[in-house]
């Protein structure tokens, strides 16, 4: 186990910054979790900290120790890719003992270790199996158990359950969190699926374009985002953002965003007063209306979807609809659909897109 210090880590190719000014401080045995979309820079962020991608500035601190500029093998560090890749011409049991064989391990070190990952993930049906009869969730989980045969100071994980079917990936997942508290690994995990996010991180950073645009739990991402960028990426569906004006009144601040408008006393909106703003609003945080609501919204349903107990709903302007999550039964299309949602719940962001106040 480790802690692992990212500071001022920047990559350049061809002068351009993929990666710029990264901070990050990852505790000794932390689940963390780099989230963001395709492009976003969390596979080059993982191969940076592997050794496997040449750092432009900046420094990488594995337990106090500089690895910045050592060769990956020197580093203690596995990286389990989206490809789970294994060695095609060996089985699985051979695929398993080489990280120690090219080591030297003593033999019977080798066999003991080698039963051990067999036992903790269940492989023995795959023993003598090539890379291509297995099936994606079961390459990840050889791959896994590889990577950790060598008891590692670090576990790297691309998008780990990427290819993994639905059913599959909710047992990995559950896997992986007992695995990670088995061993007590810190543990990067690289993914845009909020999910994996959810489930398996203690912490986690947002990447927008090479850059940190938050670093916090789960529920701070969720529940504060800092961005419009975070707003409009961590949750599903997204949260509903809507360009408007803050307008200073006599009787207070009124927001003013279609169709979002209210009046408020929040003293965090004073300083932004007659500035335009963005208002945030998760679909989560709207419900049906009631005679006794104060603030609502009345829309025309454009689109229904059932998600089990609760519908999807789209209302509004086709250009720029409110997405709703209600319980069933479902709206019919072309009704007018009167929602309700809490001042607690409004977010609302400047006009560079940076959050002013979560709860007005």
């Amino acid at each position: 186990m480790a802690s692992l210090e990212i500071v001022g880590l920047t990559v350049t190719r061809d002068g351009v910054d993929l990666l710029q000014d990264i901070h990050l401080s990852i505790a000794d045995g932390e689940r963390f979790v780099v989230l963001g979309p395709s492009g976003s820079g969390k596979t080059l962020l993982l191969r940076a900290i592997a050794g496997l991608e040449t750092v432009t500035r900046g420094r990488l601190r594995l337990q106090g120790q500089d690895v910045t500029t050592a060769e990956p093998r020197d580093r203690g560090i596995a990286m389990v890719d989206q490809q789970a890749s294994l060695q095609p011409h060996l089985d699985v049991r051979a695929n398993l003992r080489l990280p120690l064989e090219l080591r030297s391990y003593p033999n019977d070190e080798v066999d003991r270790r080698v039963d051990a990952q067999v036992r903790a993930f269940s492989l023995r049906r795959l023993l003598h199996r090539g890379q291509h009869t297995l099936a994606a969730g079961d390459r990840h989980e050889v791959a896994l158990a590889r990577s950790l045969i060598r008891r590692c100071r670090l576990l790297l994980l691309d998008e780990p359950l990427a290819r993994a079917d639905p059913p599959r990936r909710r047992a990995l997942l559950r896997e992986l969190v007992e695995v990670q508290e088995g061993y007590g690994v810190t543990t990067v995990v690289a993914t845009n699926d909020q999910q994996v996010a959810l489930t398996l991180g203690d912490r986690g950073a947002v990447l927008d374009r090479g850059r940190l645009a938050q670093v916090g739990t789960p529920m701070e991402l969720f529940a504060a985002p800092a961005t419009t960028f975070v707003a409009g990426f961590v949750g599903t569906p997204p949260m509903n953002l809507h360009t408007g004006r803050i307008v200073r009144g006599d009787l207070g601040i009124r927001l003013l965003a279609d169709p979002f408008r209210l009046r408020t006393f929040a003293p965090s909106l004073t300083d932004h007063a007659d500035r335009p703003c963005t208002v945030g609003v998760r679909p989560t945080d709207l419900r049906r209306a009631t005679d006794r609501d104060p603030f609502t919204i009345e829309e025309v349903v454009l689109t229904t979807a059932v998600l089990g107990d609760q519908v999807e709903v789209r209302l509004g302007e086709p250009h720029d609809p409110v997405v709703a999550t209600i319980d069933r039964p479902a709206p019919p299309t072309g009704a007018l659909l009167r929602l309700a949602y809490d001042p607690a719940a409004v977010h609302v962001f400047d006009a560079e897109g940076r959050a002013v106040a979560h709860g007005v």
